[in-house]
């Protein structure tokens, strides 16, 4: 009989001991696991956040070549406008008045001016039509204005300018109103507009 209890006494203590190695060797798996789940997940998060940073850096690599190309454009066109501006320029005899700012600024207003006109031409028919023995060649300005202003004798008339002048007789109104409206437009297009009348009625009669 007392074999019997040391034997089952011994049989429950290796069960003990059996069962608290089990459950050490399950806590020990379970910290294990829980580790290597947020390892993997630490490990995912830098791997979404290194795809991110990627993708970032691509974009501005791309906005960067597409900025570039850009500049690069613009600067072969404003190459070829400086080439044909030197080339117009190369030797015509040009006297600076007001300083080299002021002259490149009026001959650039100059330049947007003559593209408006050029435009405005090229689309117009009644501009073609109106302006047509002026364009080709057949007809010349100057000669229209001085017969225009041949019977203009007095002297605080000759005295006025192109423009001064156009613009009294278009405020008279009259059938000639847009005659002179035609005539001041391309007085001021030729560079005649502050010209004396005096000095087209004597080159008139000349």
């Amino acid at each position: 009989e007392g074999a019997r209890a040391k034997a089952l006494a011994e049989a429950e203590g290796t069960k003990a001991a059996a069962l608290a190695e089990a459950t050490g060797i399950g806590e020990k798996l379970k910290a294990e696991a829980a580790g290597l789940t947020e390892k993997a997940a630490a490990m995912a998060a830098l791997d979404e956040a290194s795809r991110g940073h990627e993708e970032y850096r691509l974009r501005l690599q791309a906005e960067k070549e597409i900025r570039l190309a850009g500049l690069e454009t613009q600067r072969k066109v404003a190459e070829a406008q400086a080439t044909v501006l030197a080339t117009g320029l190369e030797n015509a005899d040009i006297d600076i008045v007001g300083g080299e700012s002021v002259f490149f600024d009026r001959l650039v207003s100059a330049v947007s001016f003559g593209k408006g006109v050029d435009g405005f031409v090229a689309n117009s028919r009644t501009a073609q039509t109106l302006a047509k023995p002026w364009l080709d060649g057949s007809g010349s300005f100057t000669d229209d204005l001085s017969r225009v202003l041949g019977s203009v004798g007095t002297a605080d008339i000759q005295n006025l300018t192109v423009s001064a002048l156009l613009m009294k007789l278009m405020n008279g109104g009259g059938a000639e109103a847009s005659q002179f409206r035609q005539l001041l437009e391309k007085a001021g297009e030729l560079g005649l507009a502050d010209t004396p009348v005096a000095s087209l009625n004597g080159a008139a009669r000349n």
